[in-house]
């Protein structure tokens, strides 16, 4: 894989995290549970620090980094503020989220020719968003909106 290709596929999954950074806020705000609040400021500084990382992979490879929202962000920016009305539809929404940055992560680890450090890099990135979707998972399994209401 050249250093075009490379760049390429990490400004993709750049604009991915930015996504998921505006996604996060619109959660966040629709939170009223501190404690998934703190964690999901946690998880969107997680998105801060891999667009960081990745953008410096991106010059490291000859490249400039594409650090903007993509068209299908808008969408998801969208969906999740008209659908994170509370704690319950917060973490459902973040769940979708998750689910697609997970499954992008997995899929480009799956390129085979990649070079060493950028895999490294997408490894660890892929582990915070194995994390963030357990969480989640783990969050809407316990119902912990009901928590609250009690």
């Amino acid at each position: 894989m050249d250093n075009r290709e490379v760049c390429e596929k990490l400004n993709k999954l750049i604009k991915l995290d930015v996504d998921a950074v505006h996604a996060y806020k619109q959660a966040i705000d629709a939170c009223t549970m501190e404690d998934l609040r703190s964690n999901l400021v946690r998880f969107q500084e997680d998105h801060q620090r891999h667009i960081r990382d990745l953008s410096q992979q991106v010059r490291a490879c000859g490249g400039e980094p594409e650090v903007e929202t993509s068209w299908a962000g808008f969408l998801i920016e969208g969906f999740t503020a008209i659908t994170a009305q509370g704690d319950h539809s917060a973490l459902l929404a973040m769940r979708g989220n998750e689910e697609l940055t997970n499954r992008t992560y997995e899929t480009a680890l799956n390129v085979a020719d990649l070079p060493t450090e950028v895999r490294s890099l997408l490894e660890r990135n892929f582990s915070d968003e194995q994390r963030h979707l357990a969480w989640i998972k783990d969050q809407l399994n316990m119902r912990v909106w009901e928590r609250k209401a009690a």
